[in-house]
């Protein structure tokens, strides 16, 4: 009779536990999603955005849609944006709405093998002509038309012709002041309403990256301070917006705790993200088979964060902080390229595993996908609404949802 008893208090036990266990993970309640039958211009959605005026806004690679909660209306460049792809929308502080490729511009092409043949092909045939952004440039691809400005009526569209840096915008960010500022591909632009002001990197030379590579930049953020941080192909540059000075992480073997980033043939920054903690998050586009490419530099200390069932990616695209101090990441596992090879031709893929999306609540990572209730595994980026709803962008639909958060 005893050991029965036993038993029956071991499974009372067991049950108990696992009930405590399921209450203190954390849910994502999927409540809609929206497609091209409800009105999208596409299923893959890049990025979404809401302005001040509570408008959705959903760009996506045959151009951007806006949903005032009611009705869907497509603009693309017919209607006078710089170029369909949408990956970058951005609010200032006059009302003014800012869309931009804000992303690798062959995001429509990935997955599709990159022909090779050129390699062999003799150097007198192939299309070597001057970049229209740089003296010297080899042209390998259409340049993207820069970044476009919507008052509600019209677009107008900036590019270099008006003084901008590059015409591959990745990033918009506005100070205190009012003053704009742009990552492009060949630089930062500040602008003032009226007039650009370009700012070089000129960053340090490390093993296997130019110079050049500091003026990619990717990604833009201040701190509390006021001054910006850059990320870049090549690494971090900190520039101080009193001296005018930088400060370059990443390749400069002084600061010994991002070396790392100078032995790899990329140090890709692709985010950068101020916490509530004023810590430093960065992500990069990599092809680590354990790291996750997301740091935590808290002004002494560099944190790495591995690759797990939690994070299960290397190559983190977008982080975003919602009301609630939880940061979300979106990426994907990259594996190592795969060369093709025939008689006719020779063709390389990059394969990758999509992941999902990930929530850290500033304790632990935990993952969601498909098997939560998404419709993909393959989430762009993440956007918090004005009522704290969590829009998610990705290849299958805009979805909303709530998250909630485990019970401590």
């Amino acid at each position: 009779m005893r050991k029965q008893l036993h038993a029956i208090w071991f499974v009372v036990f067991l049950s108990l536990s696992w009930v405590v266990s399921i209450s203190d993970a954390a849910e994502l309640k999927i409540e809609k999603t929206l497609t091209e039958t409800n009105g999208l211009a596409s299923n893959t959605v890049l990025t979404i955005f809401e302005d001040s005026r509570g408008n959705m806004w959903f760009g996506t690679p045959k151009g951007v849609t806006r949903y005032d909660g009611e009705n869907f209306r497509t603009f693309t460049t017919d209607d006078g944006l710089a170029q369909n792809t949408i990956g970058l929308i951005f609010e200032d502080q006059q009302g003014m709405l800012w869309f931009a490729d804000g992303m690798l511009s062959d995001v429509v092409e990935r997955g599709k093998p990159m022909d090779m043949s050129w390699m062999e092909t003799p150097l007198s045939e192939l299309d070597i002509t001057p970049h229209p952004e740089t003296s010297e440039g080899m042209k390998t691809h259409p340049s993207l038309k820069g970044v476009s400005r919507y008052d509600g009526h019209a677009f107008r569209i900036f590019t270099t012709a008006d003084g901008l840096a590059g015409d591959t915008v990745t990033n918009i960010i506005e100070d205190t002041t009012g003053t704009l500022w742009f990552a492009t591909g060949f630089g930062v632009s500040q602008y003032d309403g009226e007039t650009f002001n370009n700012i070089a990197m000129n960053g340090p030379m490390g093993m296997n990256i130019l110079p050049e590579s500091w003026n990619q930049v990717t990604a833009i953020v201040q701190d509390t301070a006021g001054n910006f941080w850059f990320g870049s192909a090549a690494g971090i540059t900190y520039y101080n917006l009193k001296t005018s000075g930088f400060r370059h992480f990443g390749i400069d073997s002084d600061f010994t705790l991002f070396q790392e980033m100078g032995e790899a043939h990329s140090a890709y920054i692709t985010d950068l993200q101020f916490d509530a903690k004023e810590n430093l998050w960065m992500s990069q586009d990599g092809t680590s088979e354990e790291s996750s490419g997301i740091r935590q530099y808290n002004g002494k200390k560099l944190t790495t964060f591995p690759q797990s069932a939690e994070l299960p990616m290397n190559s983190v695209n977008n982080i975003m902080q919602d009301s609630s101090s939880n940061l979300w990441f979106t990426g994907v596992k990259k594996l190592p390229p795969k060369m093709h090879e025939t008689e006719d031709s020779v063709s390389m893929t990059f394969p990758e595993v999509e992941s999902g999306v990930s929530v850290y609540n500033g304790e632990k990572f935990q993952n969601f996908n498909i098997d939560d209730g998404l419709p993909s595994n393959r989430v762009w980026s993440v956007f918090e609404d004005i009522d704290g709803k969590l829009w998610f962008a990705t290849d299958s639909g805009a979805v909303v949802g709530i998250y909630l958060p485990s019970q401590k």
